[in-house]
């Protein structure tokens, strides 16, 4: 599948009649033709004017597109089915003359199938000389991973609207899109495992002062140095060592199923669902997480920075087919460890024969 943007590689503009511009070029072939046939000086006159309008009507919309600087910040993460906000900056570097009626369209890589996701163009109603304006462009994606735009389009179709002319700009953007998660309720790991409970262990609970560093977004506000942040001009966070035992290794098994059943492709995106939530609880509580499936491994740890790690390769996270080897049951270091099983029968989360009821209707996880 070819990239739209190949086309701009040759041409440097696209042009093509809207609605009301083919019949704006019929009727004037057809008062044309009709001025041969009767030799009218009036309609020749007509006719002139029609097609001047043709010229001047390219002339200002090439206008409106010359001069033009296009950036774009990329956008927070979202979820399947959630809009993505993509905020366009457009920069009129005229001197003298605004541009007109302009429509921002996003360009997504030759990859991306037409049905997966969905657009909502950004548009400007004009743009004065020497001017930036920002609008936002959104995309809706059906299925998580990581999408990648190309650029974008920008088309006018000022002064008429007989003819939308179309520029390209190239500014390769990627776009997250991270598995849903559900709330976590009483999240507790059982005793046998060496964990703790996860709702009493937070950041800065042990006793020995690890390190301050700055503060990230989801860290406990009762940990802020104030002093400290006060000669500094920014929050600063006093990070004190965890308490051992509270590291979780989260085991996803993202094999083919041998005998695949009705309906094994929804069982195992509600599986990465449930790895996500089940990480994103355990790290707002102050938990050294770790993930591992059959092909990948994120190594422990804590903070949003970190669930961003995770977030990203549950994002792209597949469906391999199935080895004899089989997934490991527990982790080598002693953490606690918590299966998601989904080949069979509904999914749930085991952990040393705990059963982790999954409640999708009342969008919660619960861990027992």
């Amino acid at each position: 599948m070819s990239s739209r943007l190949a086309v701009f590689r040759y041409l440097p503009r696209t042009i093509r009649p809207t609605k009301e511009g083919w019949y704006f070029i019929a009727l004037t072939f057809g008062i044309g033709f009709a001025a041969i046939n009767t030799g009218n000086n009036l309609l020749y006159l007509l006719v002139a004017l029609m097609l001047s309008i043709i010229i001047v009507s390219g002339l200002l919309s090439e206008q409106s597109l010359r001069w033009l600087t296009f950036s774009a910040d990329p956008p927070p993460p979202a979820h399947p089915g959630e809009p993505v906000s993509l905020l366009v900056r457009l920069r009129n570097e005229k001197s003298r003359f605004p541009s007109f009626s302009l429509r921002v369209d996003p360009v997504p890589g030759a990859d991306l199938p037409e049905g997966r996701y969905t657009s909502e163009a950004a548009h400007f109603i004009s743009l004065d000389p020497q001017s930036t304006g920002s609008q936002p462009l959104r995309m809706t994606f059906s299925k998580r991973g990581c999408y990648r735009l190309e650029g974008i389009t920008l088309s006018t179709t000022f002064p008429f609207g007989f003819f939308v002319k179309t520029a390209a700009k190239r500014e390769p953007v990627e776009l997250w899109v991270y598995p849903k998660t559900r709330p976590a309720e009483r999240p507790i790991l059982p005793a046998s495992s060496g964990a703790v409970d996860i709702s009493s262990q937070r950041n800065g609970q042990a006793a020995a002062f690890h390190q301050f560093r700055e503060y990230q977004r989801g860290d406990d506000c009762r940990l802020i140095h104030w002093k400290l942040s006060a000669r500094q001009g920014r929050w600063i966070i006093k990070e004190r060592e965890r308490e051992e035992g509270s590291g979780v290794l989260l085991i996803l098994n993202n094999r083919i199923p041998a005998e695949r059943t009705d309906g094994w492709e929804a069982r195992f995106e509600q599986a990465v669902e449930t790895a996500a939530s089940l990480a994103s609880a355990m790290i707002q509580a102050g938990l050294k997480v770790s993930i591992q499936t059959a092909d990948q491994t994120v190594a422990p740890g804590e903070g949003p920075t970190h669930l961003d790690r995770i977030f990203k390769l549950l994002a792209l996270t597949e469906a391999i087919p199935p080895a004899p080897a089989p997934m490991p049951t527990a982790s080598p270091d002693g953490r606690a460890v918590i299966r998601i099983e989904w080949e069979e029968g509904e999914v749930a989360a085991i952990s040393d024969e705990v059963v982790v009821e999954i409640d999708s209707g009342e969008e919660r996880v619960d861990a027992v």
